[in-house]
């Protein structure tokens, strides 16, 4: 489907250009599901609501002039009349959010479940019940349960710091999609985006164990990285500890990584959907120090340094190609 829509948005640009045909027909041919993919998008063309955008446009009202229709008739073969070329920006704006619409959609089951949320872009401290403190990064859950003595936090979604009240009798537990953390009183950060959990510990010292199934176990000092996956848990890594929590402090700091795993941490504190389309940019490397309260700057800087076209949409949706 993105290279779908790549050649989508491309064919709208040049729609009339020989090599520009051959190389999508090319594409289309090289695999069924890439033509599945393409007329999926093209089929939107029949959606009522553009329909009537482009009957519209055509209607009497925004009728032409004689002298203009005289004009229209000795328009070049190939150039495209001004309503239809509107009709086609309203089926390039379906398609786009066609193609996103899965993204936009929030999930029942944590919403059901969580005890406390962030927005896109928003950062939270929260007092939990036993003292200790959470921060709460963009686009963030978790669900707690401090009943009868417990102390566990389950993090749903997104990354959250703690700074844990020592207590030995009663151990600090966090869940994460394939990890679990235990302390009595130490300052960590967890962050779980559905692939992997990444555990950051600033002090103290903890075990990360593995979910499923459970046996495996890390023990952590400070400035330890470990990662979980359906696959296991890594060996510590040594991040630079001002990198690893930046995030805290309202900044993104990295150094020479993929241009698509930057783009990928600056959508989440973006208010709208940011597409790179195809992969050519992919893994330019970048670095960089940016604010995250402006990420939609951080990512036009971005597409500078590698030489990325951007376009803005309306509703702030961003597109990379």
């Amino acid at each position: 489907m993105d290279e779908a829509l790549t050649w989508f948005v491309t064919l709208l640009d040049a729609p009339a250009d020989p090599d520009t045909r051959a190389a999508y027909q090319a594409w289309r041919n090289r695999d069924p599901r890439h033509a599945a993919a393409f007329d999926r998008l093209s089929s939107l063309g029949d959606m009522p609501e553009l329909q009537r955008a482009s009957t519209l446009a055509r209607s009497p009202q925004a009728a032409p002039s004689p002298t203009a229709r005289r004009s229209a008739t000795k328009r070049p073969v190939g150039r495209r009349p001004g309503w239809f070329g509107g009709w086609r920006a309203s089926l390039a704006a379906a398609a786009l959010l066609l193609a996103i619409g899965v993204h936009l959609q929030p999930t029942l089951t944590l919403r059901l479940t969580a005890d406390h949320r962030t927005a896109t872009g928003e950062r939270r401290e929260v007092a939990l019940p036993d003292r200790s403190r959470l921060i709460l990064d963009t686009d963030s859950a978790v669900a707690l349960d401090f009943a009868e003595g417990r102390r566990h936090v389950r993090l749903l979604r997104g990354q959250a710091y703690f700074d844990v009240v020592r207590d030995p009798a009663h151990p600090f537990r966090v869940t994460a999609g394939f990890s679990e953390v235990e302390v009595t009183g130490t300052a960590f950060a967890v962050r779980s985006d559905g692939a992997q959990d990444a555990v950051f510990l600033e002090r103290g010292r903890v075990s990360v164990s593995r979910r499923e199934p459970p046996g495996q176990t890390v023990s952590l000092v400070p400035g330890d990285r470990v990662t979980a996956t359906a696959d296991g848990l890594s060996a510590p890594a040594r991040p630079d500890p001002a990198v690893a929590l930046a995030w805290k402090d309202g900044r993104y700091v990295f150094h020479d990584q993929p241009f698509a795993t930057a783009v990928d941490t600056l959508r989440r504190y973006h208010g709208a959907p940011v597409i790179l389309l195809g992969d050519q940019l992919a893994g330019a490397r970048v670095s960089g120090n940016y604010r995250l309260d402006d990420p939609a700057g951080a990512i036009r800087a971005l597409a500078g340094v590698v030489g990325a076209r951007i376009t803005e949409l309306p509703a702030g949706i961003i597109l990379l190609r």
